[in-house]
């Protein structure tokens, strides 16, 4: 059931079992688990039931190190967040990323890894991949190509796409039905108020951009609105002026840590068939698989690297006619995007006209997408960043329209990281040229881990870390239970709370989390 803060008269207050803040993939993933398993739950999300450049300019703020070009994209004020726009590639975090690597001086999650590897389980079965290959090589067999093979220091894997990428969709039947989630939109969470003994919360306040206000109490309060929002809310003041007993956490707002993005060299491609067969996302039962090359985590060990991963990008004349279809074609399925006018489809559909024909057969005969031969093609990088307690999130000192201050984001990279990035686009580079699949150019700058290599390295639109897990509060910010130290019943969900990362995109192992702490809430409840 769907509420509206700007349209219905809820009076000055709404009580619930569990509040949920933020409905994007995690906070929704939540809230459908605990409805259906009879908790009272209320969802409070800032934006409406369609994207909105009111709310969306609440996201707006200042990069004051590393640029960090994303700061407003991939947060979305909008009834299933981020899951509106993105793409939908599911990669799990492998059990090597979870356990201790004291190379990195990563300590272990404080999660079993086989705990986790059940609940990702869950979480495929949640997002309508009950039906997907799981087993690599058998997706490899049923395209009719042997397991692939880079050599032992390089791990070829496929990822997952879901297949309805905006949640609110995918979970469209339960959000409007009266035993599903109370949802509460236009609702912004401004502050938080605390119990006399200030080791609980005992409300949220909920702010429209209009000007309605209320007060959501609940016995658990659990905020998955986002690594940013989540920081910017925490650090500003109580509903009664005062700041919240987190305040002082080392670990509110820092390490701030991202996917290092960037390409590392030109490629050639010396054979055309065996290449494209190699590296081409596939088409199996409606499910799209992703081939990806990673440095295999036992030479990560040996050699005292972190984990990075790498793909081909490709540029023709036809990119942005391409783009545009594609972008059209993900509104048809929910993903409102700028650009998509049905207007501009005469003029896209005839520059990609020459290759229809192709592009059609080889989807159809090969299962597979389809390259121009004349593509450019780019080795491109996606590593794992190391933390650094000077890279941070903070408030700036402008004020968005609700009066809140907005973010300041210091993002700062060790450097480090260039020495795995080197190592690993030598071994790919020896790899592709010793098959005969292609030769490859790497980029000087890296080659000499120039430090002036950091200048094409941006963010990959996963903002991860400002609230980690940890043992202690010494060691993080949130317990095993995704708990804040200190609090009873406050609890933190989403990428925020990653102390580290690895090479894989962050929002499986989040829902993974979200689904774990559902249980958690569930006992918590019946207890």
């Amino acid at each position: 059931m769907i509420l509206d803060l700007e349209e219905a008269d809820l009076g000055a207050g709404l009580d619930a079992e569990v509040c949920v803040v933020g409905a994007g993939a995690v906070g929704l993933a939540l809230a459908i688990v605990l409805a259906e398993r009879g908790i009272d739950v209320l969802l409070v999300e800032g934006g409406g039931e369609g994207q909105e450049a009111d709310s969306q300019a609440l996201h707006e703020g200042e990069s004051v190190g590393h640029r960090f070009d994303n700061i407003g994209v991939g947060r979305y004020r909008v009834l299933g967040g981020t899951t509106t726009q993105w793409g939908g590639q599911l990669v799990p975090f492998d059990a090597s990323v979870i356990r201790a690597r004291p190379w990195l001086g990563h300590a272990a999650w404080p999660v079993d890894p086989s705990v986790l590897e059940q609940y990702v389980l869950a979480a495929y079965r949640r997002l309508g991949l009950e039906h997907v290959e799981l087993d690599d090589a058998a997706v490899w067999r049923r395209l009719g190509e042997g397991v692939p093979t880079m050599g032992p220091d390089v791990d070829v894997v496929l990822t997952r796409w879901v297949k309805t990428t905006n949640f609110a969709r995918l979970f469209r039947r339960q959000l409007h039905s009266t035993q599903g989630p109370r949802v509460l939109v236009h609702a912004n969470v401004v502050s938080l108020a605390l119990s006399p003994q200030r080791d609980r919360v005992r409300a949220v306040r909920a702010r429209s951009l209009r000007g309605t206000q209320l007060d959501v109490r609940a016995r658990h309060f659990v905020l998955a609105n986002g690594t940013f929002e989540i920081v910017r809310l925490l650090e500003h003041p109580l509903a009664d002026g005062s700041f919240g007993p987190w305040i002082e956490s080392k670990w509110l707002g820092s390490p701030l840590i991202d996917h290092l993005d960037c390409p590392a060299g030109a490629v050639t491609v010396l054979d055309y068939k065996r290449f494209h067969d190699l590296f081409d996302p596939a088409f199996l039962g409606g499910h799209k698989y992703y081939p990806r090359m990673r440095l295999a985590p036992e030479v990560q060990q040996a050699e005292g690297l972190v984990d990075v991963s790498a793909e081909f990008h490709y540029w023709t004349r036809d990119t942005e006619h391409l783009d545009y279809l594609k972008a059209l074609a993900g509104s048809l399925r929910g993903r409102r995007q700028e650009g998509t006018s049905w207007r501009a489809l005469p003029r896209h559909a005839a520059a990609v006209s020459a290759n229809a024909i192709p592009m059609l057969r080889r989807r159809i005969r090969d299962r597979r997408s389809f390259k121009p031969k004349d593509a450019e093609v780019t080795l491109a990088f996606h590593c794992e960043q190391l933390p650094l307690a000077r890279s941070r999130v903070g408030l700036s000192d402008e004020r968005d329209a609700l009066g809140m201050r907005r973010l300041r984001v210091d993002w700062q990279i060790d450097g480090r990281e260039l020495r795995s990035m080197k190592f690993f686009a030598r071994l790919l580079k020896k790899e592709l040229e010793s098959r005969g699949l292609a030769s490859v150019a790497i980029d000087p700058r890296l080659e000499d881990e120039d430090p002036a290599f950091a200048t094409v390295i941006h963010d990959a639109i996963h903002p991860m870390g400002t609230t980690r897990i940890g043992l202690s509060p010494e060691e993080g910010f949130v317990d095993e239970n995704l708990t804040v130290f200190g609090l009873q019943n406050l609890h933190l969900l989403g990428a925020t709370v990653f102390p580290s990362t690895g090479f894989a995109n962050p929002t499986l192992t989040a829902i993974a989390l979200a689904l774990r702490l559902g249980d958690h809430l569930v006992e918590l409840s019946n207890g």
